[in-house]
């Protein structure tokens, strides 16, 4: 076996650098849409966009995790055709916001099938190594949103939302390409289950625990309400320089995704740096809010970003190391309908908060970051030791 194979099982790269390019073509399309709002000087249109990008994943996901969907290849092929068609259509029709929207509301509802099985496809393909392949996919899935954010809006600038969208078909079509060449292990266990079967899975000791998946679901929700008014409390903080937003901001994704490579396989199996992450995440938006001078929240940013970047690598360990084989589709059907409900609630509170009150916002919710992410460590140091690590 060559050194290459031996570090990464066969059939592994090509999927997961088939999912980083449907990462990098994902935030493409995000400006496309910002881009499309403006030009049309509604706001209405986007926040459309952002209800069709989570509402069917929030809708659909009990429905296809009780039907025994989320373990079929073929429902996986199919979704990932509709996303391919989604936002060909989106491409060839840019100047339609009402084709768009549709393309979105396509492509989000196949999300509910091809994003849990896509997952558990790689926990399948890792031959047993899922520190590794935890490290991997964090870093790779990292790099490529980093650089989707980076050349989204050159990209868009120079050949405009049609290309977006045009790339955004291809990465899934590499990844649908993909879809007929990996060997998928067989499905050893019942077709159907229970709706609330994942979130069970995600709360069993073995997983997150009970507290692990507050810890989980108030740091999912926090970072989401920061994507959402974390520009509008930063315009608000002493010494705001609008020239730097841009370079504030980029020091959480920088930071993640150094976070996420730098961190050694040793300490990923270190079950308490979860809520340890969720606290430093909770310092580093809670600051800013209460006051710290512009320049001072990149520091925090920056330290935000490295909590941000272990607190997934360690996730995506978890529920690779501590879910059956046979339960992964259904655990990340759960923890993806928990992000999509974080994203649908933030998103809903942006739209009707004033700009003026994203301070407070953002202050209230990285108190509650920093209050689960205690409970969480208080819980921990209770726990006999084995229950500390992660298998």
């Amino acid at each position: 076996m060559s050194g290459r194979s031996a570090a990464c099982p066969s059939g592994l790269v090509r999927l997961l650098l088939a999912l980083s390019a449907s990462e990098f073509g994902d935030r493409l399309v995000q400006v496309a849409y910002a881009l499309i709002a403006v030009r049309a000087g509604s706001a209405t249109f986007l926040a459309a966009v952002l209800a069709a990008q989570t509402v069917p994943v929030l809708a659909l996901t009990p429905l296809v995790g009780s039907r025994g969907w989320l373990r079929s290849r073929t429902a996986w092929r199919a979704g990932l055709v509709g996303q391919v068609v989604a936002f060909a259509v989106a491409a060839l029709l840019a100047d339609h916001r009402a084709v768009v929207l549709a393309a979105v509301l396509l492509a989000a509802s196949c999300e509910a099938l091809t994003m849990p099985f896509s997952r558990s496809l790689l926990h399948a393909l890792s031959g047993g190594r899922q520190a590794e392949l935890a490290k991997w996919w964090s870093v790779s899935k990292a790099g490529a949103g980093a650089a989707g954010m980076v050349l989204a809006g050159v990209v868009v600038a120079v050949s405009g939302t049609a290309s977006a969208f045009a790339l955004d078909a291809l990465t899934f079509l590499l990844v649908l390409a993909v879809a007929w060449s990996p060997r998928t292990p067989a499905d050893g266990g019942a077709g159907r289950r229970r709706a609330t079967a994942g979130f069970r899975l995600l709360v069993a000791p073995g997983a997150f625990g009970a507290f692990g998946l507050l810890c989980l679901t108030v740091m999912l929700l926090t970072t989401s309400l920061e994507g959402v008014s974390g520009p509008f409390m930063l315009a608000r903080t002493p010494g705001y320089d609008a020239d730097g937003l841009g370079a504030v901001m980029a020091c959480w994704a920088v930071a993640s995704m150094i976070a996420a490579a730098a961190t050694p396989k040793r300490v990923t199996g270190i079950r308490a740096l979860l809520p340890v992450s969720s606290v430093l995440v909770a310092l580093a938006i809670g600051l800013p809010s209460l006051g710290l001078p512009f320049w001072s929240a990149a520091v925090t940013f920056a330290l935000g970003g490295i909590g941000n970047g272990v607190f997934n690598l360690l996730l995506t360990r978890v529920i690779w190391s501590g879910v059956p084989s046979e339960g992964q589709p259904h655990a990340w059907a759960a923890f993806n309908w928990i992000l999509n409900a974080s994203l649908f609630l933030s998103f809903s509170v942006g739209l009707f908060l004033r700009p003026q009150h994203a301070p407070t916002l953002l202050a209230c919710a990285a108190g509650g970051c920093l209050l689960a992410g205690s409970a969480h460590l208080s819980a921990l140091a209770r726990a006999p030791k084995a229950a500390r690590a992660i298998a």
